[in-house]
């Protein structure tokens, strides 16, 4: 009897018998005491045999990591021990998993024996992510439901890494394609000035230098087979740097949960950050939220000052010292601390995955910055290199002050006259991603129209502005058929 609980229905009933025996026993009525004792024996009798205790759920699967669309599949066996019951199994996907094949729901029907029972489903992930199944869940009941439904979960832990797919930038041949878009085609330096920044270790060439040669990994190598020396290569200065500032502010939540402004954002700054990596740029990127600049307050120091305390401890004070009084709330416009998201810039392979691993994290508000703090949090890392930078929001009429702020910000790193532009707005219409019937398009053309001397404003201030309908426009074409 421990841990069972009764239903409701089956308390009343036993209620109702204690009445009859009541009754029965008052007025000396043999038929109403049996009616009485009868429920109560039954009852009595169904307690002993007990619902099933034990559910153990293994899976056969792997964790996998796919792209967007794409589709996961697992087998689990279930087996089910002690008692007689029904038990129905269920491994809970989440939301944004579309059922293929299969099922992931599973009962069967514990008798005298064991039971032991195998399903398995196929799921296509349409939004990126990182998602754990952590257990499975099991409900067991009582065969003749007089006890309440045991429910349950068994510890199997499984990962689905959902990577949203990059819009890759392929290299354009065509001279009449050439976009005005300060695309780093020649940033790779052969012959530079090598820095100390370490690259890779590669095979011996005629001309490299003796200093170069690495010991160590040369005589590993040959330990395993015959193989060339081992060098050592760093980084060549002049390596070009791209700033990629990403939007999370509300309105990048328009369209639908699946397919929506901040969905298309993210694949398009992944596309860049491959363009830009593979051409031997470093790229940097940092997430802002476009609606911050509303509740931004005067900027913080990122450390403490110093302590010169105990230097002027043995300077003799040339007046008697005023008494004060020390306050502690926070000077009048200070803003309390707030997330920053940035990954510095870096090169290679290494970099790439540490920015597709953060896609996968990104959701609407994720930063608390906005667009002019997340550029003074970068300076230290913008000053001296003149980086290409590149902002994707979604442009708005009613709000543009944060924008504009941003980008007079970003002036003071660049230079605001140069003969190329180097600030690039990358413009998601996010209406026109919204919009689902032919008048809900008219009315997304009518809101982008009123955003035209937004461009022409950004233009004005040495910005190159990009606009991109993804419903109708490929990301290279965006790119190709840009006003600067």
């Amino acid at each position: 009897m421990k841990g069972r609980v009764l239903t409701r229905d089956v308390l009343e009933l036993i209620v109702s018998s204690f009445a009859f025996l009541v009754f029965g026993m008052f007025l000396g009525n043999l038929i109403l005491v049996v009616l009485g004792l009868f429920p109560i024996v039954f009852l009595a009798l169904a307690l002993l045999i007990g619902q099933p205790e034990r559910v153990e759920v293994t899976r056969r699967g792997e964790d996998l990591k796919v792209w967007v669309d794409g589709q996961v599949g697992d087998t689990l066996t279930v087996a089910v021990r002690g008692g007689v019951g029904l038990v129905t199994v269920a491994d809970r996907l989440p939301k944004s998993f579309r059922l293929d094949e299969g099922t992931n729901f599973k009962v069967l029907w514990k008798g005298m024996r064991d039971a032991e029972a195998s399903f398995s489903y196929k799921a296509t992930c349409a939004k990126r992510g990182l998602y754990e199944l952590t257990s499975v869940a099991w409900e067991a009941r009582h065969p003749l439901g007089i006890t309440q439904n045991r429910l349950g979960g068994y510890p199997a832990p499984r990962t689905f890494i959902v990577q949203p797919r990059p819009l890759f930038v392929r290299r354009i041949r065509q001279r009449k394609a050439l976009t005005r878009i300060p695309m780093p085609m020649e940033a790779r330096i052969r012959f530079g000035v090598p820095t100390t920044d370490f690259k890779e270790i590669r095979d011996y060439a005629t001309g490299d230098s003796y200093r170069m040669i690495n010991w160590k990994a040369t005589a590993r190598m040959l330990s395993a087979s015959p193989r060339p020396l081992q060098v050592n290569e760093y980084e060549r200065e002049g390596k070009k740097v791209v700033w990629i500032f990403l939007d999370c502010a509300s309105h990048m939540a328009l369209g639908t949960t699946v397919k929506n402004t901040l969905e298309y954002a993210v694949q398009a700054a992944l596309g860049l950050t491959h363009f830009y990596l593979s051409r031997e740029c470093r790229v940097g990127l940092c997430i802002y939220d476009y609606d911050a600049y509303m509740w931004e307050g005067i900027f913080q120091r990122t450390q403490p000052p110093p302590d010169v305390g105990d230097a002027l401890t043995s300077v003799e004070p040339m007046e008697a010292p005023v008494p004060t009084v020390s306050a502690e709330a926070p000077p009048l416009g200070a803003k309390p601390l707030v997330r920053r998201r940035i990954i510095f810039p870096d090169l290679g392979r290494r970099q790439q995955f540490k920015i597709m691993r953060e896609m996968l994290k990104v959701d609407i508000r994720y930063s608390d910055e906005s667009l002019r703090e997340a550029i003074h949090s970068c300076r230290g890392h913008i000053v001296g290199t003149r980086p290409l930078f590149i902002i994707i929001t979604m442009v708005e009429a009613a709000k543009t002050r944060g924008l504009f702020d941003g980008i007079r910000e970003l002036h003071r790193y660049s230079g605001r006259w140069r003969q190329r532009s180097s600030i690039i707005v990358f413009n998601v219409l996010g209406y026109s991603v919204a919009a689902q019937s032919p008048e809900e398009e008219m009315a997304a053309e009518v809101l982008e129209f009123h955003n035209r001397p937004v461009y022409a404003a950004l233009r004005r201030l040495g910005a190159t502005v990009v606009n991109w309908n993804p419903r109708t426009q490929s990301f290279a074409r965006a790119l190709l058929e840009q006003r600067a």
